[in-house]
């Protein structure tokens, strides 16, 4: 098996279906997804190498050939990217969710939502002793204010070695636009109405800037054609080489060196879990939930968790012609607080290896990958 890193680069905007209605001519409006999931750009790269092994054979596929042909390929970290025209995609052009243990306050100062332990039960079912216990961030009087859905490389960093508070950072947005869709009869020279209908598009690139989806691919063979097609429409977008875009940040390395007594591990795709919102490997022990995270070899205890909404994760099944299950997956961004079981700290070498790790379900598909960032509970906060 091989691995390789690329990067897509959209030439005319991205337009992925939320799942508001497959049959979009039949609603006359679909609806875009901010970003493409996993899953959408785990079909996008099937289909490239795919057609780059149809040429190599000499043939196209037939029938049911296309899954049997292309089972070899997984997806690992995706990334969104943002460079200025002319720049060779690198690092410092990753674009990252914005965390939800994070909330803008008039003037734009960021402030940090610190996991205290709960001093009451939450008003409902009572029926889960170890959820009642997570420790929750105090509300304050300050009043909040939208924020932006993506944060810049710097920032996103600083805030993943423990920065508190600061000045706005300069968060990203992608501009949309409705772009209409009509067929013209050829008898009436009229419109057809059944083929009249509106969609988003979301647009990734203006007069000095291009955005990018950085993706780790491993297959049997790394051979690929120099055009992929994404999402609805089979919008184009070249293939391009992408050797440093998942480079782990030297700073977030040193942040961990001393050892830290605290973990906090952000959400950077969806991520599928059997138990709903807890992580995969956590089970509850009493007032507590505690086990071990994939690929980290200590036992941990669960102390905060900032779950944003469950995003409904669907798809259309290319050789069935119709909508596939849905998955419900927890949203990008949100952030797991840990200790450890032992009292011990955290160090360079756990952060190491959960950096772009996966977690969860579908992790071929791309789903549930992780970053680590350090977390200092104060002495008077642990239990």
């Amino acid at each position: 098996m091989k691995h390789g890193d690329f990067v897509l680069t959209p030439r005319d905007g991205l337009f992925c279906k939320d799942g508001r209605g497959w049959f979009t001519s039949s609603m006359g409006r679909g609806h875009a997804l901010e970003w493409p999931y996993p899953s959408t750009l785990l079909g996008a790269l099937r289909s490239t190498w795919g057609r780059a092994r149809e040429e190599h054979k000499g043939a196209p596929f037939v029938g049911h050939e296309w899954p049997r042909r292309t089972a070899d390929l997984s997806l690992g970290p995706s990334l969104p990217l943002r460079r200025s025209w002319g720049d060779a995609w690198s690092s410092k052009h990753r674009v990252w969710p914005a965390p939800t243990d994070s909330r803008v306050v008039e003037g734009g100062i960021i402030q940090r939502l610190e996991a205290r332990p709960p001093l009451v039960t939450t008003m409902g079912i009572n029926n889960d002793p170890a959820r009642e216990r997570l420790w929750t961030a105090p509300s304050t009087r300050e009043k909040s204010v939208q924020a932006a859905k993506w944060w810049r490389e710097q920032a996103f960093v600083a805030w993943l070695c423990g920065a508190h508070e600061g000045a706005s950072t300069d968060g990203l947005e992608l501009p949309r636009r409705i772009q209409t869709h009509v067929a013209i009869d050829e008898d009436t020279g009229s419109a057809l109405d059944r083929n009249l209908y509106s969609h988003d598009i979301v647009e990734t690139f203006s007069r000095s800037e291009q955005w990018g989806i950085g993706v780790r691919v491993s297959a049997n063979d790394l051979d690929h054609v120099d055009i992929a097609t994404v999402g609805s429409d089979r919008r184009l977008a070249a293939v391009e080489p992408g050797a440093s875009v998942f480079d782990m940040p030297k700073a977030l390395l040193e942040a961990f060196k001393p050892g830290v007594p605290g973990l906090r591990l952000f959400l950077v795709t969806p991520a599928a879990f059997t138990a709903g919102w807890l992580p995969d490997g956590l089970t509850a022990h009493g007032d507590e939930y505690r086990g071990r995270l994939r690929g980290l070899e200590v036992d941990v205890v669960l102390r905060a968790a900032f779950v944003d909404r469950p995003r409904a994760i669907s798809g259309w099944d290319m050789a069935e012609r119709k909508p596939k299950a849905c998955t419900r997956a927890v949203s990008p961004g949100s952030v797991y607080a840990f200790t450890r079981l032992d009292g011990e700290l955290f160090s360079s070498d756990h952060a190491r290896a959960l950096w772009l790790a996966a977690i969860g379900q579908r992790r071929d598909e791309g789903f549930g990958v992780v970053v680590p960032g350090t977390w200092t509970p104060s002495l008077s906060q642990r239990s």
